[in-house]
């Protein structure tokens, strides 16, 4: 698999920003290589082809297949690591993975990041996709942050066309599906704050109840960031009041719409496409976004309320706004949450 040309010169736009050298370290080629193994590195000598930063070693690293690789720094793996060719929706999972190994600033709220630097236990992820799903990246993308803050964490991305047996011995129906030291975690349709759920349920230890330090009393937050919520934030404001947006994801739903066609003035967007756009206008005001973390509690605190993170930080607000919109729904039958991604699915079109 080569790389175009124009892909080349957006490579070589996004290499700028590394500020330290990345190894892509590919796995020996065994006596009988993989169909896929010469595509494999001939797609790694152009990526790194396009920066001094960027080098590609071969050699018995451990991995899975000699269509695995791994990415290091200073000959030590980040614990992010490949097996397939990660074309198709997964290549910007490789792409942000390289430029935040190689010193681009992580996405991740700082309370979220400090509680995966708490991690002391070794943990494993893998994440079995496939190249065409829309939903895989945002779940692989997540857990090599993890990966990237805490030595601890390794998260490997798996095509599934490419490791069959591996899918039939463990009965895999969709994608994506996320297991943790060979332990099915998560699976079907999951956010970063899905898995940050999944992992405070299973390591409480890592949440500590703190004042969120940054924050002084606001005069509102906002429960939810969708649509409603964020058109709340801007307009409190552009009154001059200090604000702050708490919620799993922003976008919300609108971000699983692939196409829109019935917003005024607007003949045709896409639903990611129109979260992003709400993102940018946020980011022209003073307002505080708190993603990836719910609230969990909420409570009186004189005149004003007192919300619980799922997180564990507080913060204190003079005015609670609830836009927490609408969500997937569920029949509440046995086995149910059990098994969404291995039958049970809420994505006809993908799943």
């Amino acid at each position: 698999m080569r790389l175009t040309k124009d892909i080349l010169n957006a490579l070589n736009e996004y290499a700028q920003r590394l500020t330290q050298p990345v190894e892509i370290r590919l796995q020996t080629a065994t006596a009988t290589p993989h169909s896929k193994r010469d595509s494999l590195e001939s797609f790694l000598a152009d990526f790194v082809s396009v920066s001094d930063k960027l080098s590609l070693v071969h050699g018995d690293f451990g991995l899975r297949s000699d269509v695995s690789f791994d990415l290091a720094v200073d000959g030590s793996s980040t614990g992010v690591v490949f097996s397939g060719i990660p074309g198709g929706h997964e290549f910007n999972s490789m792409v942000l993975a390289v430029l935040r190994a190689g010193g681009v600033e992580h996405k991740l709220d700082d309370s979220i990041a400090g509680l995966i630097r708490r991690i002391d236990t070794p943990l494993h992820f893998e994440v079995f996709v496939s190249l065409s799903c829309h939903n895989c990246p945002d779940v692989v993308q997540t857990l090599q942050q993890f990966a990237l803050l805490n030595p601890q964490v390794s998260a490997e991305m798996i095509d599934g066309g490419l490791f069959q047996d591996v899918v039939e011995a463990r009965d895999i129906q969709g994608v994506p599906s996320v297991y943790l030291d060979g332990e099915l975690f998560a699976g079907g349709k999951v956010d970063a704050a899905k898995l940050v759920d999944q992992l405070i349920e299973r390591f409480p230890q890592l949440v500590e109840t703190q004042a969120t330090a940054e924050l002084p009393l606001q005069d509102i937050t906002i429960m939810g960031g969708g649509p409603a919520g964020i058109s709340a934030a801007i307009y409190a404001a552009r009154k001059g009041l200090k604000t702050t947006i708490i919620t799993d994801r922003l976008g919300g739903q609108l971000k699983d719409t692939l196409g829109i066609e019935n917003l005024i003035g607007t003949l045709y967007t896409t639903g990611p496409d129109l979260t992003a756009a709400l993102h940018t206008h946020a980011q022209e005001y003073e307002i505080t976004i708190k993603e990836n973390v719910s609230v969990t509690a909420v409570s009186a605190a004189g005149a004003s309320k007192r919300l619980t993170l799922s997180t564990g930080e507080v913060v204190d607000t003079r005015t609670l706004i609830v836009a927490t919109g609408a969500r997937w729904r569920e029949l509440g039958v046995p086995g149910e949450k059990e098994n969404i991604g291995n039958g049970v699915a809420f994505c006809p079109h993908c799943d």
